[in-house]
């Protein structure tokens, strides 16, 4: 067992250094939902923000990164692509305070949080909480499931938190922007 929390990734036998605190982690999510980067132009930006010295195999450098954003990854089933319940981004707010509370600190004032600690943390939000009522009645819109009673008024007070804005190219805003 490895009780230790990996500053690594091994990438054909050859071990990189990489950033490890979850705001990097984040900003990387936010910068692969960007619509107005290209692939080349996300897997060059992983690269910089990512590793410490670049890899030498830029072409495994992204199941690297998987592995290491979820390290449960090689034991899941492949799965089907639905549309996402969750934007790291838009529910950054809503997930910060149960996570705060279970690591009994305020995360965003740490020098460094590892990535792991702070997905532990947020494995463990209470379903109680206002995210997780947020995913519930986000999941069960995207299924089609019958919302209860309670659950919709809550939904039809809250649905700004509910709702996942969406994310418009700089082209597609300006299209909007002059229909409109």
């Amino acid at each position: 067992m490895n009780f230790s929390l990996p500053d690594t990734v091994t990438i054909s036998d050859i071990e990189y250094r990489i950033r490890t605190d979850f705001r990097t982690i984040l900003e990387i999510f936010v910068m692969l939902d960007d619509p107005d980067l290209t692939d080349a132009d996300k897997t060059e930006a992983l690269l910089r923000m990512f590793f410490i010295e670049r890899p030498s195999d830029p072409e495994a450098a992204l199941p690297a990164f998987t592995a290491f954003v979820d390290p449960c990854s090689s034991r899941k089933a492949e799965r089907k692509k639905h549309a996402p319940l969750l934007d790291w981004q838009q529910d950054f707010d809503l997930m910060v305070a149960p996570i705060n509370h279970i690591l009994g600190f305020e995360c965003r004032a740490a020098e460094h949080l590892h990535w792991h600690t702070f997905l532990a943390a947020y494995l463990e939000i209470p379903p109680e909480s206002v995210f997780a009522r947020v995913l519930r009645i986000r999941e069960k819109i995207r299924t089609g499931k019958k919302l209860e009673k309670y659950e919709k008024k809550w939904y039809s007070k809250n649905r700004d938190l509910v709702h996942l804005r969406p994310r418009f190219s700089k082209a597609e805003e300006e299209l909007i922007e002059a229909w409109t």
